[in-house]
């Protein structure tokens, strides 16, 4: 192969490869525009915003088992991180084990991971050194020590159902057996 035929063959390979590039979806981050908490999908405008168009009814990912979820609802504006899975996932989140398409890393086949924070903002942790799960603003705060202490931080705490402290049982407001005892 001539020097100049190589030069062709390989600005056509790099030209190609770059194109395949461009029209794979691997992962991307996006805005959230609206959070369907019932169905658990949203509606998200990949970033940047001007070469993208919104994607509608992407499936949220959240930690779960069988028996426990932990959830947390999304609001408009919230920054997520969105996969595009290798495979057809139609069937799959139908609770199948098959694809029906030979497609792969399309945007049909989006899930939502939210959110994520800014590079310029500080989430204000009560405790960087624990498990926390607090709201933004620090008012309410649940701290798992490395320890196993638990720690529960709130303008007000309901506690619903049975309660103790070091093995005694607490009485709670409309208990019958409190006897109209104030609860402090």
């Amino acid at each position: 192969m001539t020097e100049q035929a190589n030069k062709h063959a390989n600005g056509f390979f790099n030209d190609f490869g770059k194109s395949l590039l461009q029209d794979t979806n691997v992962c991307k981050l996006g805005k959230v525009v609206n959070f369907y908490p019932a169905q658990m999908k949203v509606d998200v405008l990949p970033m940047p915003s001007e070469d993208n168009s919104m994607i509608i009814n992407v499936p949220v990912a959240t930690v779960r088992s069988k028996d426990f979820v932990f959830y947390y609802p999304l609001e408009a504006g919230d920054l997520v991180v969105l996969l595009f899975v290798d495979n057809d996932t139609d069937n799959i989140l139908l609770g199948q084990d098959s694809a029906e398409t030979e497609r792969v890393h399309d945007i049909s086949d989006c899930i939502c991971l939210g959110g994520i924070t800014l590079l310029k903002d500080s989430l204000g942790l009560a405790q960087k050194d624990a498990a926390v799960l607090q709201t933004t603003g620090g008012s309410g705060k649940i701290t798992l020590g490395k320890d196993g202490s638990i720690k529960l931080e709130g303008p007000k705490i309901d506690l619903i159902g049975h309660a103790s402290y070091n093995g005694k049982e607490l009485a709670c407001k409309g208990d019958g057996t409190s006897d109209g005892a104030s609860i402090v």
